[in-house]
């Protein structure tokens, strides 16, 4: 163009070269791509592509970028229900409360997990609660259906003084496994009386529909209430729990005097050292100093089993360290003399269980305290074993032997011979290729037991089944054949061998059982069940006892499990749930299976 001499004029070359970009760009816009632009730029305008190069490069946006993400409508809704039913599951499993799922922690950590989830209020998991516990309830009301079950029940009162009673169900599978499930916590609003507790009970067994033919026994402590509840109203066969058996009878053993004394003097040194600061801190320098690893002192506990001895063993493995602080600090109150201590050692030495007094009770306790292998029938031979080591010895001191005459009294009264828990006991320890040959018994002893198992294999509704199998006559061959049997009557009967006559199925019994009676014990170690599971084609009508005798608890440790379980529940922050409400989470905490 020819200069102007105006302001807008191209006259000066800076006015030429904006002119010539602003016509570049435009036709670059429709006719170029970015190269060139970037070319021309970098010929007419160095400063401006400097500029531009300082941005960071631009990405091209995913699509799902402009999707909501927030909003669920985006999840399918089969999605959306898998993803409650495991918030559901995981909040009763694992026992945490439903009002954790409104907490904004929680709510950004799924929001993490997945977007497009929604987390559901708080109302509708409660309403999810509930129908798991309808679903799971009706599962169990199937698996126990038609069952020989045993049962374990025991009260317990919650931090808002709410008392209930827990039922508990018990049975072996066709895969011969040992099973447990928790059918019911009630509230029980009047006094825990015989009646009151036994009406709890039935009430439990109407609503899963189970008979009380269906009920072998029911396992309990040793209080009045719930034995009188059993025996006189339920008209069941109480076990009594073995577990609370060997406390009972080693606290009687404890009261003697000479013994007493020192492990009163233990107790109150574990708790001087559990309560002062100071001490405890200069207990774990000298423990230090002395090479031993540092531990706390512990204390008893009336109603936790083994907790006495956990404690004297305790106490004599830091005698060294405890003296020394009692003799820095002056406490002669807390000490104990050289012969209270080897008196400790001999009482709880946890090195010899065969030499020392309070070890083999908590080797027992602790083998009945299962719930995966059948405990019921080594009840009795445990107390055959236990009663053994209480024998006085002359080497002794006075005081040992007279705290095993006590514990060998209290033990040897219990299971008495005349009570059906004893019969029963018995009939599960011969079902139980451990300690088939039950030779803790008597001889007429044993012959009752034998009799007693004769005749309810012969009362099984399969017996008649099994016993047709055996002579090779099935019910149809038995039809097709009824013709000829008339024709030919007694003819070629008579006058025959006696093998030849019908089936004694007495003698089969009979053979059956001795057969088994001669298989070599099982090491105590093993698990029986695992043997019937290999066995029950060889024995079938023992087997068929087997596994309704063997399901029987020798302890009401499962019963008092729950009420851990319960107590985890029932907190201080939540000790205003519901009663329905605390039996619904505790049921399923229990009874949920992965």
């Amino acid at each position: 163009g020819h200069g102007r001499g105006t302001e807008g004029s191209f006259t000066t070359p800076d006015n030429l070269r904006m002119a010539i970009c602003r016509i570049c760009k435009i036709r670059m816009k429709y006719h170029s791509s970015t190269s060139n632009l970037k070319a021309h730029l970098t010929t007419l305008n160095p400063d401006k592509l400097g500029d531009l190069s300082e941005e960071p490069p631009l990405k091209q946006a995913r699509i799902t970028s402009f999707l909501l993400l927030s909003s669920s409508r985006g999840l399918p809704a089969v999605r959306q229900k898998a993803i409650t039913d495991k918030l559901t599951w995981f909040i009763c499993k694992d026992m945490r409360p439903i009002n954790i799922t409104q907490g904004s922690g929680f709510k950004d950590f799924i929001h993490e997990l997945e977007p497009r989830y929604t987390v559901r209020s708080r109302a509708t998991i409660t309403d999810r609660v509930v129908k798991l516990y309808d679903t799971t309830s009706d599962n169990i009301r199937q698996m126990i259906s038609g069952k020989k079950i045993a049962l374990t029940t025991d009260g317990w009162t919650s931090l808002a003084t709410e008392a209930y009673v827990t039922v508990t169900a018990h049975f072996i599978d066709n895969d011969w496994e040992l099973k447990d499930v928790i059918l019911k916590m009630a509230e029980v609003q009047k006094s825990h009386t015989a009646e009151n507790v036994a009406e709890c009970i039935s009430n439990t067994l109407g609503e899963y529909n189970v008979s009380c033919e269906s009920v072998l026994s029911i396992t309990t402590d040793n209080t009045a209430n719930y034995i009188n509840a059993v025996e006189r109203h339920l008209q069941a066969v109480n076990v009594p729990c073995m577990a609370h058996t060997i406390n009972l009878a080693v606290r009687k053993g404890l009261a003697v005097r000479a013994i007493e004394t020192p492990i009163s003097r233990v107790k109150a040194t574990a708790l001087h050292f559990n309560k002062s600061t100071t001490d405890s801190y200069l207990l774990e320098s000298k423990q230090k100093l002395l090479g031993l690893k540092p531990a706390k002192l512990m204390s008893d506990c009336a109603t936790r089993w083994n907790s006495t001895y956990d404690m004297v063993c305790r106490a004599a493995e830091q005698q060294a360290p405890v003296a020394a602080v009692i003799m820095e600090k002056k406490l002669g109150h807390l000490e104990l003399t050289t012969s209270e201590w080897t008196l400790m050692e001999q009482v709880s030495d946890k090195n010899d269980v065969h030499t020392v007094l309070l070890r083999p009770f908590k080797v027992a306790t602790e083998a009945l305290s299962t719930d995966q292998f059948p405990t019921a029938s080594a009840v009795l031979p445990l107390k055959y074993v236990l009663l053994s080591h209480l024998q006085p010895s002359t080497g002794d001191p006075a005081a040992l032997n007279e705290m095993k005459t006590k514990i060998k009294t209290d033990l040897y009264n219990r299971y008495s011979p005349d009570k059906d828990a004893f019969k029963l006991l018995n009939t599960s320890s011969y079902l139980d290729p451990r300690f088939h040959r039950l030779i803790h018994l008597e001889r007429d002893q044993w012959q009752e037991v034998w009799e007693k198992i004769k005749g309810e294999i012969s009362q099984l509704p399969v017996f008649a089944e099994r016993a047709a199998m055996a002579t090779g006559i099935t019910h149809q061959e038995k039809t097709a054949l009824s013709a000829m049997g008339d024709l030919f009557g007694d003819v070629y009967r008579k006058g025959g061998d006696a093998s030849g006559g019908p089936l004694d199925v007495g003698a089969v019994l009979e053979q059956e059982m001795l057969i088994y009676e001669s298989e070599t014990p099982l090491p105590t170690d093993s698990n029986p069940l695992s043997w019937w599971k290999t066995s029950q084609s060889k024995y079938p009508h023992l087997a068929q006892l087997a596994r309704h005798y063997l399901s029987i608890p020798g302890t009401s440790v499962r019963a008092e499990r729950v009420f851990s379980t319960a107590g985890i529940i029932v907190n201080k922050k939540r000790s205003a749930l519901d009663s329905e409400n605390v039996d619904r989470l505790v049921f399923l905490a229990n009874n949920l299976r992965d």
